[in-house]
């Protein structure tokens, strides 16, 4: 090994979910540099897996506070109208809550495995700063619409252009990037949309957008606009020479040829959709397609796509050959996701940036049975022992290696401050 090089070892290694390594090691320093078998793990004490870190393509850290409210019964326009966009008006109110909440949630990310998220929400700035405290990788968007939170689309747009400048002064785009993220069609018009894609285009970065959450979007466009979905997405360019992530994308069955094509990738938000009642997305036709499908947190009670992985198989589970396995699930859960936003392969390979996750299982592995394994870490019966992002050790045991505990402890307090001040307000 090379000077600077480090090595973790597991029981075993996954490349990816569908290929593995037994009693193999990893050696790294900012990149993968190998993976190699060692026969004198054979009989390790703790049974320890090697996976690449995992990725939440589509999330709203801003809304973590508000997140067990999405079991209240609401639909998707009642819940924004009712505890979303209140809360997000105090957030622009209140920058620092945006840090503090951003803190608090990507712990819990990092904690369940997660080494890149992509984020739409405002006070961006603030959850940069989180993110270059934790060391986690981000892709940042402002939730870019007309009315809503901002006094106007002009304001919104502006948010994310300086967003987008500040990321690029920073300079370190193997662990920050920002995109457009003009929010959903209902929020702006087409022409406003088509010019959030045009700036993007512009400006050499993508674009993340809601599109199809509801049967409403496409209700509304025709009634307002004369426009299909379809012609939506021909309209303001999405897809056309610019890179684009669309979360959602439920009501899209008239769409997935157009999608295909023009390597839109969707990001699929199961328990979200769920618990607002948004519809059931055809997430098996959308892969056999081609498209990249990769999962979201978006609002979800925990903040780890694990869980969401583990939803998705029950979701999806519809026998035969339309069946997603642990190891689809867990591929929409970290190759997908780091393709999706550009940040690698998501796989253990050489030459790929050190985001490693090492876990201990919690139950007992029948010998001879890899498939168990992976089926144990999407159920959730394995537990993160440390986080690499990098190469640098980003989590240990129970804690942030680059966060004091204190720090973290502090952050909750004011957290729990500032909703009480909102909900007295």
């Amino acid at each position: 090994m090379s000077k600077g090089t480090q090595v973790v070892c597991g029981k075993y290694v996954f490349i990816n979910p569908y290929t593995y390594v037994k009693d193999a090691c990893v050696e790294f320093d900012a990149k993968i540099r190998d993976v190699k078998p060692d026969e004198d793990l054979c009989n390790m004490e703790k049974p320890l897996v090697i996976t690449h870190g995992l990725a939440s393509t589509h999330t709203h850290l801003g809304l973590y506070p508000v997140r067990s409210t999405l079991g209240y019964g609401l639909r998707l326009d009642d819940w924004v109208n009712t505890f979303a966009w209140p809360w997000e008006r105090f957030l622009l109110k209140n920058p620092d809550a945006s840090y503090a909440t951003a803190l608090v949630a990507i712990a819990e990310m990092l904690s369940s495995g997660i080494t890149l998220f992509a984020d739409m929400h405002f006070n961006e700035e603030r959850v940069l700063d989180a993110v270059l405290r934790t060391g986690i990788k981000a892709d940042l968007s402002v939730a870019v619409m007309n009315g809503g939170v901002f006094q106007s689309f002009d304001d919104a747009l502006e948010a994310n252009r300086e967003l987008v400048n500040r990321v690029r002064k920073l300079g370190r785009p193997e662990l920050v990037r920002a995109r457009f993220g003009p929010c959903t069609p209902r929020l702006l018009n087409p022409s406003e949309f088509a010019e959030v894609v045009s700036a993007a285009r512009r400006e050499g970065v993508g674009v993340h957008a809601h599109i199809a959450e509801v049967p409403e979007d496409e209700e509304y466009l025709r009634k307002r606009w004369g426009f299909s979905l379809r012609d939506f997405i021909e309209y303001t360019g999405l897809g056309d020479n610019v890179d684009t992530l669309v979360a959602h994308a439920i009501w899209v069955q008239s769409l997935i040829d157009i999608l295909a094509e023009r390597g839109i990738k969707v990001s699929h938000a199961p328990r979200s959709n769920t618990l607002l009642r948004d519809g059931l997305a055809p997430i098996t036709i959308l892969l056999d397609a081609g498209v990249n499908v990769s999962l979201g947190i978006d609002v979800a009670p925990t903040y780890s796509v694990i869980d969401d992985a583990a939803f998705t198989i029950g979701l999806h589970y519809s026998g035969g050959d339309q069946a997603l396995s642990a190891e689809d699930a867990l591929w929409m859960a970290s190759v997908a996701g780091y393709r999706a936003l550009g940040f690698g392969t998501g796989e253990l390979t050489r030459g790929e940036p050190a985001d490693i996750v090492v876990w201990e299982l919690t139950d007992v592995l029948p010998e001879g049975r890899v498939s168990h394994v992976v089926t144990n870490l999407v159920m959730g019966k394995a537990v993160v022992r440390k986080v690499i992002i990098n190469g640098c050790e980003v989590y240990k045991g129970t804690s942030l290696t680059n966060v004091q505990p204190t720090e973290l402890i502090r952050c909750k307090s004011r957290l729990a401050n500032y909703l009480e001040a909102f909900l007295t307000s």
